[in-house]
């Protein structure tokens, strides 16, 4: 007797094109050990970047593989099911139909039956895809085909299951071994104890006990995604990890690098620099963090470990947070790193590979912040004193002035720190700063990041924002003031002649004092009379990110580090007077929009 919903071949048409939405990701060979005629195959990869047809190209041995589609109803099955065309639970590929074959894509997760040429005793069949976590349909009304994540080797029946061994007392287990479909293929297992499996294997499986959580003696749980894709902008991703095991399990974590992406796949420039979240210090309140190295010899920096309770105890479902430093990814914006995750436990019963990536990104867009001025060069003069503490004047050739021993030129903290905003703007290649800007709408509906207002939509200025720097000299056209970038340190320079109105804070244009006008406004006064020629050099440079686990994840977000200034006031006859300040600077990205409408 069997009942049964049947998916239609839309339906999993649908199930191939959602898996092959991936373009970009990480590559890992699975190797299945089978026998001339039908082998029963678990794949843990996903290999639907190509078609079967592609995939199979070099694997001429195999001439059939069919898809075990299990039903979404109710179902009952009383002995395992074989491939057939009348079979509606089943969808083929076939080396004869090839492209015309109604199964075109390998997706993962997934249980197939696979014809080998029956002339062949042994063969190794092996299949590049992106490895995913484990993700299990178990269904308590009938016979489940599926397969479990274990180590490479032989792995014995009883041994795997004895986290939970009551489920091999109600068991119903059956093989496809190879060879023709009989007796003998499906064949039912008995002897839990000296019966072995491979990773790959699949299995027919029922529990008169109905439903079953048992897979593994751990459990990763993902927030949707099969795989753990940074992308072009995350720096964060955390998932469950779960003991499924009556005892202590102590899970390891460590990072391996991705193989080769198949022919006209994303080229992997290299490992993404993974870090675990670690304790939170109590002392400053920050997580530390562990850098998970691919082939590292240092323990400490090849894997983490958590070890948890038996499962129902307290702590055996943990939080992982895992993060990306992305100031260390290799290549150039748009290129993909990649690397596996490999899970397994402290019995070696079970390993999970899982897929990690990220894509470099730009530094490209609005970084709004401010510097921290909290030093200064404080300029003291230290005068020749006579033997009763007086100042000694040293007589010139028109008068007489005080004669200076030393100019103290030493740093020297302020008791508050002054803000100072700065606004910089980077177009991928060339970085400005900018006394003003506006971010909005243009009249089309597109964002933007423009220097003048005019260039928004008026009817949208309520959900526009503008940003200023008071302390940068004001012009009408704000023409951004060009940065050079050499040795990872930021230069600017910001003349402010002693004439500017509204820019230089010397002049007042209605003051008879600072108007650089003598008393009868006829004439122009040189520099150095009523105002004075200012000249800024700026410099910022970047600093390594912080050893925190959030220091080290804000790269992509956040620029920090030092900032210096040099402020040279000229006066008359070349005359000019110089003063810095030191401190520190946080930028953050507002903005990835590359293009600066000006």
């Amino acid at each position: 007797m069997k009942r049964s919903f049947s998916p239609s071949l839309g339906f999993l048409l649908l199930i191939q094109i959602l898996w092959t939405l991936p373009a970009s990701s990480q590559w890992i060979t699975q190797t299945n050990f089978l026998k001339g005629g039908w082998n029963a195959v678990y794949l843990h990869v996903d290999a639907s970047h190509a078609t079967i047809t592609e995939v199979l190209a070099d694997a001429t041995d195999v001439e059939e593989v069919w898809l075990w589609s299990p039903p979404t109803g109710e179902q009952f099955f009383d002995s395992p099911q074989a491939p057939t065309e009348s079979g509606s639970q089943w969808s083929k590929w076939t080396r004869s139909l090839g492209a015309s074959s109604p199964l075109q894509r390998l997706i993962p997760n997934s249980a197939y039956y696979v014809r080998v040429n029956a002339s062949l005793t042994d063969y190794s069949w092996t299949v590049k895809g992106k490895p995913v976590a484990p993700r299990y349909q178990w269904s308590s009304s009938g016979l489940n085909f599926i397969g479990f994540a274990t180590p490479s080797g032989p792995m014995g029946y009883e041994r795997f299951f004895l986290p939970a061994a009551a489920l091999l007392e109600s068991a119903e287990i059956y093989r496809s071994p190879g060879g023709a479909f009989g007796s003998g293929n499906p064949l039912r297992l008995f002897d839990f104890a000296r019966t072995t499996f491979t990773r790959g294997e699949a299995v027919w499986m029922r529990v008169n006990t109905g439903f079953n959580r048992y897979f593994g003696p751990f459990e990763v749980s993902l927030p949707g995604s099969r795989v753990i894709s940074f992308g072009a902008d995350g720096t964060q991703y955390s998932f469950r990890l779960r003991n499924q095991s009556p005892t202590t399990n102590t899970i390891t974590l460590r990072l391996i690098a991705s193989e080769t992406p198949p022919t006209g796949q994303t080229n992997i420039v290299g490992v993404p620099p993974i870090l675990v979240r670690g304790a939170i210090d109590p002392a400053n309140l920050l997580y530390g963090a562990v850098p998970l190295i691919a082939g590292s010899t240092d323990l400490e920096t090849r894997t983490y470990s958590w070890v948890l309770p038996p499962k129902g105890k307290p702590g055996s479902d943990v939080q992982v947070v895992l993060g990306l430093a992305r100031d260390q990814l290799l290549g150039n914006p748009g290129d993909l790193s990649a690397g596996v995750l490999q899970f397994t436990d402290d019995q070696g019963l079970m390993r999970m590979d899982l897929g990690v990536a990220a894509v470099k990104s730009s530094m490209a867009g609005l970084w709004v912040g401010e510097a921290q001025v909290s030093q200064v060069v404080q300029y003291l003069v230290n005068y020749q004193r006579d033997p009763v503490g007086k100042p000694v004047v040293k007589l010139t050739e028109k008068d007489g002035a005080y004669a200076a021993v030393s100019t103290n030129e030493i740093l020297g903290s302020v008791p508050r720190a002054f803000p100072l905003r700065l606004i910089m703007h980077d177009d991928g290649t060339n970085s400005f700063l900018l006394q003003r800007v506006f971010l909005g709408s243009d009249i089309t509906t597109n964002p933007i990041v423009a220097t003048e207002q005019r260039f928004l939509d008026p009817e949208r200025l309520g959900a526009a924002r503008r940003i200023s720097a008071v302390h940068l000299p004001w012009s009408a056209s704000n023409t951004p003031l060009p940065m050079t970038l050499v040795s990872n340190v930021y230069r600017a320079s910001i003349v402010t002649p002693y004439d500017a109105v509204g820019a230089n804070p010397f002049v007042h244009q209605y003051h008879p004092d600072h108007d650089n006008l003598n008393a009868t406004f006829t004439q122009m006064l040189p520099r150095g009379r009523e105002s004075y020629g200012i000249t800024r050099t700026i410099w910022l440079s970047p600093q390594v990110a912080a050893t925190d686990y959030l220091g080290q994840t804000a790269g992509s977000l956040e620029r920090k580090g030092i900032y210096d200034e040099t402020i040279t006031v000229e006066g008359a006859g070349g005359s000019s007077r110089t003063f810095k300040v030191v401190g520190t600077f946080t930028l953050n990205r507002i903005s990835p929009i590359s293009q600066l409408t000006r």
